[in-house]
């Protein structure tokens, strides 16, 4: 893949990265605007999407506690073709819980994007785990 479009793409993808995690702090449903009906989720603990019990839809409208704050660190891109591509990356973040000091995450991420017929780009899988401490 020339330079060009490859620039292109990892431009892309950052960009759809930080939006995504701006939607992830606004609200659960927010996302949607970014995502492809068959999506798949691996957050909190489950893995949601269309048919999951809770489905994606009713978790991210129902459940899902918006972020407050995010940082997001070590991001890579992963050309998976012309029209496929990888994120890896880790985020600090934080959720307030009550009355209660925010509660501060260190996430290992990943998210696939896939570009359509129409050149926009959306998101087919997104999952986060928390982050361990690096081993010697």
């Amino acid at each position: 893949m020339s330079g060009n479009i490859y620039d292109r793409l990892v431009a892309d993808i950052k960009s759809l990265e930080v939006h995504m995690w701006r939607a992830l702090r606004d609200s659960g449903p927010a996302v949607f605007e970014y995502t492809t009906d068959d999506c798949t989720f691996a957050i909190d603990g489950m893995i949601l999407d269309k048919d999951s019990e809770p489905t994606l839809k009713e978790y991210m409208e129902k459940t899902y506690k918006p972020y407050d704050k995010y940082e997001m660190h070590d991001l890579h891109i992963v050309e998976v073709g012309l029209m496929a591509a990888s994120a890896v990356y880790k985020i600090t973040a934080s959720r307030m819980r009550d009355d209660k000091p925010p509660e501060k995450y260190t996430l290992m991420c990943s998210s696939s994007w896939a570009q359509g017929a129409d050149a926009e780009w959306r998101l087919k899988s997104h999952s986060e785990g928390r982050a361990f401490e690096k081993r010697a």
